[in-house]
């Protein structure tokens, strides 16, 4: 842009060159453009061009910059509510956050400050804005934002740690594992989780860890009541922009309960094997035998088939126990299923 181009006023002129030196006004970075109280822009600098995507021909005015940037037609609210805090409150400065929708679609996040420049003997009224882009900003709080909603709101248990190995971070589900409270873990070793005579091997690993490993497998915890139970566990090295590790994330699932649900589906499949060979080594045998007896000639047709029928009832008691036991096994899996579900999704 060269310069003063665009800018009508000798007055104008003479104050933005005060004001606004020529770094400023093409940079890349900060845009800023300048309206008089009609809403005419007489200034657009680079930066302006380069965010919204628009030439100051396409932009002559305030109105025309607020329709393009907030195609809902929101800006004549905000246009509204900018005037109305210079009228109200005779601010020399109004700062506010919005998104704007560029022209190639894209939606930025944008701070504002708007500064009135009072009319004098040379100059009229007239409004500097200024705009610089948050978007990468809000983009980071938003996803930080969101990942905490997941981290709380998981039904395992995320834990941080410091490579010294004390807790940074506790969510509710480490919460209901353990039975320690946010403010009973911040700042605590991790260790105090872990029964003696494993704690040499928790160490080992976290030092691992926050050399850059990673570790998954089972292990043993305990809970703020003593008890015992079987977790499995991630721990991940948490890396810096330089690589170094600065902390470690812990996943943790509770086994217990899985591991008990296995042993009583084992029972109940072993139940099933001892009700059912029996009766079908039975039936395999008498057919067996009927057929040999069949080939040797001992039976008439009468015979084999009051024979055959018989089998057939025992086959179809056979495959009743199978469907009563198969219901059984399925209608316990859902029980203890319900019994361990942290809460009924509404």
């Amino acid at each position: 842009m060269k310069e003063n181009e665009g800018i009508p006023y000798t007055g104008h002129t003479r104050y933005l060159q005060d004001i606004l030196p020529q770094i400023i006004l093409n940079n890349d970075h900060l845009v800023v453009f300048c309206s008089d109280d009609s809403g005419k822009i007489f200034l657009w600098n680079r930066a302006a061009e380069i965010i919204t995507g628009y030439s100051h021909d396409e932009i002559p005015d305030v109105a025309t910059a607020f329709r393009v940037a907030y195609p809902d037609n929101t800006y004549r609210e905000i246009i509204a509510r900018v005037r109305d805090s210079f009228r109200e409150k005779e601010n020399k400065f109004i700062h506010y956050e919005t998104k704007i929708k560029t022209k190639n679609g894209h939606i930025r996040y944008m701070s504002w400050t708007v500064e009135r420049i009072p009319e004098t003997n040379t100059t009229p009224l007239f409004y500097v804005t200024t705009g610089t882009d948050v978007t990468h900003t809000r983009q980071s709080e938003n996803d930080a934002l969101l990942l905490s909603e997941i981290v709380n709101s998981s039904h395992d248990a995320i834990i941080g740690i410091s490579p010294d190995g004390s807790i940074l971070t506790w969510n509710s589900a480490a919460e209901d594992l353990f039975g320690y409270g946010e403010a009973e873990s911040i700042g605590k070793p991790f260790s105090r989780h872990i029964p003696d005579d494993k704690k040499t091997f928790i160490t080992s690993v976290l030092r691992n860890v926050s050399k850059g490993q990673y570790f998954n497998g089972n292990i043993i915890c305990l809970t703020k009541t003593e008890q015992r139970i079987t977790v499995g566990i991630a721990f991940s090295p948490i890396s810096g922009e330089d690589g170094t590790v600065d902390g470690i994330s812990a996943i943790i699932r509770d086994l217990t309960r899985e591991q008990s649900l296995q042993q009583t589906m084992k029972g109940y499949i072993s139940e099933a094997t001892m009700r059912l060979n029996h009766p079908t080594e039975l039936v395999e045998g008498n057919i067996a035998s009927l057929i040999e007896r069949i080939g040797e000639g001992e039976y008439e047709d009468e015979d084999i088939l009051i024979e055959l029928q018989v089998q057939q009832k025992a086959l179809l008691q056979i495959i009743h126990n199978l469907r009563e036991l198969s219901q059984a096994v399925i209608g316990h899996f859902k029980e203890i299923e319900e019994e361990i579900a942290p809460d009924n999704i509404q």
